[in-house]
């Protein structure tokens, strides 16, 4: 095994003190009067050595690993996916490296991700949570780790935290649909019912068709559990389809539930939008190219991603963020397309 060059290695070919080339390597040669053509004499000999810095032990001299983790609940979800590659972008813009995890909804494999994170000095913690409460967040954020929760928040929490306008949106959502003359709306979400992105879009959406004295029987209230999305939404759509009390339209609180509801209508031989109407939250780049075209509520992936990283990266630099300025809820918007639009 060839053995790697330290800095005691590029020391004695220059002749100089490990001291000197480390104050070099690590950016402090000007403050500590290293005049520049032997900076750049260092710099010649780190790059014809290869000489790569020991990420570990700059970390434990510096306190900084220049590491961040992001967990979410499902890597899988194109919503999450989009954000995992923003934040990854952003931090390789500032020095960092992203540890991303998937929890599938689960909460103990959650918590033992933040723990292994912890283990490994991560400076910071960006989260879209399938717990119930923030108790776990308060006390890593009381124990000083910077830390942002996205997507999924609650209220009072002590973390900063960046968020949509998840109750407007399922408004839109149930408005748009009452400009179609409907007024026979299922809902299908995941569970369990703490999450609060779920939640607040189908109170949203309820409280708009509560205005015009439109209820949601019970029945066309569909939770489907993480690991059984398509078993569910199959069950419950093909009783409705043999019975004969299918809705008049479907609102897909994510994009998961969306691509599935639309291959199980699909495989039904149920027409979109001729015989029932689709429009889901979360909006993905095929959905302008299907046949049909799918309605979506669009959310601003690209501005989560870009706050969540700023609070976090002002946390680690050690900014404090004025509670005030703790929560940011970003709006919505309604992309109509084909399915949604009655012929």
């Amino acid at each position: 095994m060839t053995k790697k060059t330290s800095l005691a290695d590029i020391a004695k070919s220059l002749g100089v003190s490990k001291t000197l080339v480390s104050l070099v390597v690590n950016n402090k040669g000007d403050a500590h009067g290293i005049s520049l053509e032997t900076q750049e004499r260092v710099r010649e000999k780190v790059r014809e050595l290869n000489y790569e810095p020991n990420a570990l032990a700059r970390g434990f001299r510096t306190g900084k690993t220049n590491t961040i983790g992001l967990i979410v609940s499902d890597i899988s979800n194109r919503f999450f996916a989009r954000i995992a590659r923003n934040i990854e972008d952003y931090a390789w813009q500032n020095g960092y490296t992203v540890v991303i995890c998937s929890t599938e909804e689960n909460v103990t494999k959650e918590k033992q991700q933040i723990r292994l994170l912890r283990d490994k000095k991560i400076d910071g913690l960006i989260v879209s949570t399938s717990q119930d409460g923030s108790e776990f967040f308060d006390r890593l954020t009381e124990a000083g780790l910077p830390l942002v929760l996205i997507d999924r928040v609650f209220e009072g929490m002590k973390s900063p935290n960046v968020s949509v306008d998840n109750f407007g949106g399922g408004r839109i959502a149930a408005r748009h649909l009452l400009t179609q003359g409907i007024n026979k709306a299922a809902l299908i979400g995941i569970s369990p019912d703490h999450i609060s992105t779920i939640t607040d879009r189908m109170k949203g959406f309820e409280s708009a068709l509560l205005e015009e004295n439109i209820e949601i029987p019970a029945e066309w209230k569909i939770r489907a559990p993480f690991e059984e999305i398509e078993v569910v939404i199959k069950e419950n759509l093909q009783r409705f389809y043999q019975q004969g009390t299918m809705p008049e339209a479907i609102f897909t609180l994510n994009n998961n539930l969306t691509s599935t509801t639309l291959q199980i209508l699909h495989k039904l031989s149920i027409r979109i939008p001729e015989e029932i109407l689709l429009i889901g939250f979360d909006d993905v780049l095929y959905y302008g190219f299907t046949r049909p075209t799918i309605s979506a509520i669009d959310q601003p992936v690209d501005k989560i991603s870009k706050k969540a990283f700023d609070m976090l990266l002002d946390q680690i630099n050690g900014k404090e963020i004025p509670e005030k300025l703790h929560s940011v809820i970003l709006p919505v918007d309604i992309l109509i397309r084909e399915s949604s639009v009655k012929i």
